[in-house]
């Protein structure tokens, strides 16, 4: 029966490749594989099984010196035979050298069979004699290191005397082996406390046919310090007399070692940390409780896996390729993890990860220790946002604040022009065109100024069911008749406190947001209901605070969001609609209004499961107020003097303008400072004051309050798209004070004139204006 013979051939030609296996059948029962890459070869040395490799000399993609170096790089020994076409002389010694067991020319692969069978035989002594080498090798290792490294000390006694110590049990001692023998006995080594339990419980024992005692007992050096000491006694005999053999261990450093053990181990058992150890292929063979807690294995499960069972998938494998390459340096290695647990939930952990080295200073090992970082990760994350709707919201603030003074002036004068033209005008027309595209441009600033939180409210005590249900008709009309509009509403739902048309807005965007998700129809539901934030929910929504709220929730079955969308949710001009449908604001103003109303807004959301916006308002407990119907229109009494300060010339100019037209005297000013200059001149004259809110230099109610203390009956109006300071402008309008948005039309603005000076005189204004912003 014919030797079975795997061989690797390292040959480019397929012809010549099988010319060297039908040479071989003759002889042997040859398998083989052909490469012509060092790749190919790499893969092929992995399946292992070789008996030996023939290598052409020269290929297009490799040598067969080559060939021979990746041999030698992994450590594997098999006879080589260089097989070539053209060889030269030169070329054969610089195989031979490179490692090659013998080379042929291919047309002479008679050769073949016979150099074969020598390798191969050569290659099983060689076995032999390495493997003969090594264990002897080993032996004389051990040999050496029990000699030269040994820690015990060994002692024989007879007649209670020393007869002989080595060098080891001296030291223990403090004494050279020569102070002991023939001159001291066990029990003059022993402290005081023990001398009697070593007397009676170790010695007579041996003497009287105890085969083999362990002892530990308290010794005494020859310093008088006291040491922990382990002995091993048998008896024996010598010179035909018994006698005690007996080896000794100075256990001090290892009871002092094993109380310090405990204690660590403790420590990390009770660690607050995920802690695990790996060996050097990174399987597992020691986990805490923590790790356990945290990733949802059980200890059985764990044990013999490496940490990569945790990967979810989400790192760059540059990541673990720069872990392993500093470990496996000897360095520390620092960074985040993001893990999966057993359940599949994902999780992030701050991890230090190094290698634990012998006193060799050789890595035995690699630690591990992680924390659960994903709270704090989701609460930066979270905050992160926050701060950046908060810086958008101040630059959008800014920009509405300019739109408004431009926009009072467009719309103002498109008014105008329109009353000086007749109906049939085609100006009129065009006209009416620049003041329909200057409403539009101010809803646009309102929804600005709304998410930058500084448009100015009138907040009102409200029923939260009652204003869901004065929108529902509106709603079913928004959404359509493929989506069906559902309420669950809370009968003991409590008041909140903002303005009415603000919570309106919140409901139709979040609903018409629900609607465009929900292409393919379903339901909407709105919900109403009392709850109470508590410390857990805030810690996990930074943002909101703890305290009684009313939530309104809007819920639909649409097409959901990914983490993405929902981070940018919010963000002024973001939409995730094709082009055309929504300008990007109406997400953007609800949080604008529920920030400036105190609340807070939740966002529940996976993709394909429908979406949930849960708005969270303070609950209050005043009782709700009733509106009054405004009267109509009334005839103007304008035989009025009124003092206008407005830093924007432009707005300055129109509403003059405007008051002037309808009959009224005008004392003008764009500097508040030359405004009280043109009051003291004109005290007597003047009826009211007209003032933008937020100027340079001065404030408008801080020029109010200046004024009414020199005219306590003094009519006041303001006017402004924001304030700086909304909070303490919105007590002032609680408390009665008139105020006229950004941008208004000229009739809005004298009906304000009119409303402001048929009042009941000032409200006490000078006691309600305590200060604005400046």
């Amino acid at each position: 029966m014919k030797h079975a013979l795997r061989i690797l051939i390292v040959d480019d030609s397929p012809d010549d490749a099988a010319l060297i296996v039908r040479q071989l059948q003759r002889d042997f029962s040859p398998s083989y594989e052909r490469v012509d890459t060092a790749e190919d070869m790499q893969a092929a040395l992995d399946k292992g099984g070789w008996h030996l490799v023939i290598s052409d000399y020269v290929m297009p993609r490799f040598s067969g010196l080559g060939a021979l170096q990746l041999l030698h790089d992994r450590g594997i020994d098999l006879p080589f035979i260089m097989v070539s076409g053209q060889m030269g002389e030169e070329a054969a010694v610089e195989a031979m050298r490179a490692g090659a067991h013998d080379y042929l020319l291919k047309d002479r692969l008679s050769r073949l069979v016979p150099a074969i069978k020598r390798e191969l035989n050569e290659a099983v002594v060689r076995r032999e004699r390495k493997m003969a080498e090594e264990a002897l090798s080993a032996t004389e290792a051990r040999f050496q290191s029990l000699v030269e490294q040994s820690l015990v000390g060994i002692f024989m006694l007879q007649d209670d005397i020393f007869i002989y110590v080595n060098p080891k049990f001296g030291a223990i001692f403090g004494y050279h082996p020569e102070e002991l023998i023939e001159a001291r006995s066990l029990p003059d080594l022993v402290a005081h406390d023990d001398q009697i339990r070593v007397i009676t419980q170790f010695l007579r024992p041996l003497k009287e046919g105890s085969e083999n005692l362990h002892f530990l007992f308290r010794g005494r050096r020859c310093d008088g310090a006291e040491i922990d000491l382990e002995a091993n006694g048998a008896r024996t005999s010598l010179n035909g007399c018994p006698a005690i053999i007996g080896t000794l261990l100075d256990i001090t450093e290892r009871k002092r070692a094993e109380t310090e053990l405990s204690k660590l181990w403790r420590a990390v058992e009770q660690s607050p940390v995920s802690v695990v150890i790996t060996d050097l292929m990174g399987r597992i063979e020691y986990v805490n409780p923590k790790f356990i807690e945290v990733t949802g294995y059980c200890e059985e499960e764990l044990m013999g896996k490496t940490p990569s069972l945790l990967k979810s998938g989400e790192m760059d494998p540059k990541i673990y390729q720069d872990l392993w390459e500093t470990i496996g340096a000897g360095r520390e290695w620092h960074g985040e993890l993001h893990n999966r647990r057993k359940n599949g939930e994902l999780f992030w952990e701050n991890a230090s990860i190094s290698a634990i080295k012998n006193s060799e200073g050789r890595i035995t090992h690699f630690v591990g220790v992680k924390e659960d970082v994903t709270d704090r990760k989701v609460a930066i994350d979270q905050l992160r946002q926050v701060q950046k709707m908060e810086a958008v919201g101040q630059l959008a603030g800014g920009i509405a604040h300019d739109f408004n003074n431009l926009l009072t002036v467009i719309n103002g004068y498109s008014t105008l022009l329109i009353r000086a033209l007749d109906e049939g005008s085609p100006m009129r027309k065009e006209a009416e065109q620049i003041l329909r595209a200057g409403e539009r441009a101010a809803d646009l600033t309102r929804q600005l100024l709304s998410f930058s939180r500084r448009q100015i409210l009138e907040p009102r005590v409200l029923e939260i069911n009652k204003q869901v249900k004065s929108v529902q008709k509106m709603l079913e009309r928004l959404i359509g008749e493929h989506i069906r509009l559902a309420t669950t509403l809370a009968p003991e739902a409590g008041s909140i406190k903002m303005d009415p048309g603000q919570f309106e807005q919140i409901v139709i965007n979040l609903v018409v947001n629900a609607r465009d998700a929900s292409e393919t129809g379903g339901r909407i539901t709105v919900e109403t209901a009392n709850c109470d934030l508590d410390e857990g929910f805030t810690h996990l929504n930074p943002g909101s605070l703890q305290g009684s709220y009313v939530r309104l929730s809007v819920v639909d079955q649409g097409q959901g969001m990914t983490r993405e969308v929902k981070q940018r949710l919010f963000e002024p001009f973001f939409t995730t609609k094709e082009m055309g449908r929504g300008t990007g604001l109406g997400l953007a103003t609800v949080y604008g209004i529920v920030k400036q109303s105190g609340g807070y807004i939740e966002v529940i959301s996976e993709p394909g499961q429908g979406a949930r916006f849960n708005i969270y308002f303070p609950r209050v407990e005043q009782p709700t107020e009733i509106q009054h119907l405004q009267k109509v229109e009334e005839q103007v009494d304008t035989d009025f003097t009124i003092l206008v300060v407005e830093d924007e010339p432009g707005v300055l100019n129109l509403v003059v303008h405007t008051l002037r037209t309808r009959g009224f005297n005008v004392l003008e000013t764009s500097d508040p400072e030359q405004g009280v200059t043109l009051f003291d001149q004109h005290a007597e004259e003047i009826d009211m004051l007209l003032t933008d809110v937020v100027m340079p230099f001065m404030s408008g109610p801080t020029l109010a309050k200046l004024l009414i203390r020199k005219k306590p009956d003094l009519k006041v109006l303001f006017m402004s798209g924001h304030t700086d300071n909304r909070v303490n402008f919105e007590k002032l309008l609680e408390q009665g004070v008139q105020f006229l948005p950004k941008p208004f039309a000229s009739d809005a603005l004298i009906r304000k004139v009119r409303d402001t000076l048929n009042g009941t005189g000032s409200q006490d204004t000078a006691g309600v204006i305590s200060g604005g912003s400046n």
